[in-house]
């Protein structure tokens, strides 16, 4: 089943992505589409930037502290911690 980007994306790159994964080489997609083969694989790579695209735009963003944030109470943010002596 195809993610609902999917059906945000033009035709073109609609069915050149679906061929692809079919299996088709250039040649059979060029013919489908009604372009040149030598096109079909930046059709292809411009279609799946786009559908990422979508997708980083489609998915729910997260707020709240994690690991990674930076302590709002390091003086000194990305230098190691303080060690302590012993």
């Amino acid at each position: 089943m195809d993610p609902p980007e999917f059906s945000d994306l033009p035709r073109a790159y609609r069915i050149g992505l679906r061929l692809r994964e079919l299996g088709a080489d250039d040649d059979l997609i060029g013919d489908c589409l009604g372009m040149d083969p030598a096109g079909v694989s930046t059709l292809i790579e411009i279609g799946r930037r786009k559908l990422a695209s979508e997708q980083r735009l489609t998915q729910p963003t997260q707020i709240g502290h994690s690991d990674s944030d930076p302590d709002p109470d390091d003086p000194d943010p990305g230098s190691p911690p303080p060690t302590t002596a012993a």
